[in-house]
C-alpha cells in the first residue's frame, strides 16, 4: 500500500482492517479535516482525473459535506458526471481515503462549493512506529476478554502478538464473533514474569478466514492505556527483545 502518496488505495481485503464505519468517528474526523484545513485530493472519472479542494462545512443533520469548487469548468463537468467520487487526505501524517456519489453544485456562505452526501465507511491508514513482538510458545502471554455471549464471564484468549499499540489475539469465531470498532473494556493481559494488567481494547478486525482447528487472527488496539499498564507491556516488550537476542536463532520481531 502506499500510504505516504495522494493516490487511492485500490480496493482490497486488506484494507478492511482500516475501516471506519462509525458515523461518529466518521464525523469527526472529517470535521478535523474542515478545522485544520487540510487540503484533500479529489479524484473523480473513475480515478482518471483530480483535484485539490478542503472541506467546508460537515453537516450531520442533513447527511452533507461540503467541498470547495474547482474554478476550472471542464472539472467542474467531470466531477458533475462521475458517479463516484474518491476523496484523500492527510491529517497528523494518517492517510484518509472514502468516497462518495455524485455531487450537486450549491453555494455556501456565497462561495462556489458543492455538496455529497457523508461517506458511509472511511478508510484510516497509518505505518506503525513500533514492532510487534511474539510472545515465546513455551510460556505464552493470554488475555481474558469478557464473554459477549455468556455476561459475567470470561475467555482466556491466546496473544499472537503485541506492541505499545495493540495486540493481535487468537479467537473462536463462534465464541468471539465481534465487529469492527466494538470496545470490549476491563481485560486482563496475562504478561509473564511480569504480571497481569488491565486494558481496554478496540477490535480492529477479524480474519475472514480461519485456521485449520476454526480460529481466527483478531487485531485489536489499546484504548486510553493508563501510564502503569503502559510501563508493564514495555518491561515485557523488553524481556522479549533481550531474549531475542541473547537467541539469535529465534524469529526476529516483525515489522507492524
Amino acid at each position: 500500500m502506499s500510504l505516504t502518496t495522494p493516490f487511492p488505495e485500490p480496493d482490497s481485503p486488506e484494507l478492511e482492517r482500516f475501516a471506519i464505519y462509525s458515523r461518529t468517528e466518521i464525523v469527526a474526523l472529517l470535521r478535523q479535516l474542515r478545522d485544520k484545513q487540510v487540503l484533500v485530493t479529489l479524484y473523480y472519472d473513475q480515478s482518471a482525473g483530480f483535484t485539490v479542494s478542503n472541506v467546508l462545512d460537515v453537516n450531520e443533520g442533513f447527511e452533507e459535506l461540503i467541498l470547495d469548487r474547482t474554478s476550472d469548468a471542464n472539472v467542474q463537468r467531470a466531477i458533475y458526471a462521475s458517479k463516484q467520487l474518491i476523496v484523500v487526505a492527510f491529517l497528523d501524517n494518517v492517510k484518509l481515503q472514502f468516497s462518495v456519489g455524485t455531487a450537486e453544485a450549491v453555494d455556501y456562505q456565497d462561495r462556489p462549493s458543492f455538496r455529497v452526501r457523508l461517506p458511509q465507511q472511511l478508510l484510516r491508514m497509518q505505518r506503525r512506529n513500533s514492532y510487534r513482538r511474539q510472545p515465546p510458545a513455551m510460556r505464552p502471554a493470554t488475555c481474558l476478554v469478557p464473554s459477549p455471549r455468556e455476561p459475567g464471564q470470561y475467555e482466556s484468549v491466546r496473544v499472537l502478538d503485541l506492541s505499545v499499540g495493540g495486540i493481535a489475539l487468537f479467537v473462536h469465531p463462534i465464541q468471539f464473533d465481534l465487529p469492527a470498532e466494538h470496545n470490549l473494556e476491563n481485560c486482563y493481559l496475562d504478561l509473564p514474569d511480569v504480571g497481569q494488567i488491565t486494558v481496554a481494547l478496540r477490535v480492529r478486525y477479524v480474519d475472514a478466514q480461519t485456521g485449520a482447528d476454526g480460529v481466527r487472527r483478531c487485531g485489536c488496539e489499546f484504548v486510553n492505556l493508563s501510564e502503569s499498564a503502559a510501563r508493564m507491556l514495555q518491561r515485557y516488550l523488553n524481556k522479549l527483545d533481550a531474549a531475542a537476542r541473547s537467541h539469535p536463532a529465534a524469529p526476529d520481531a516483525a515489522a507492524a
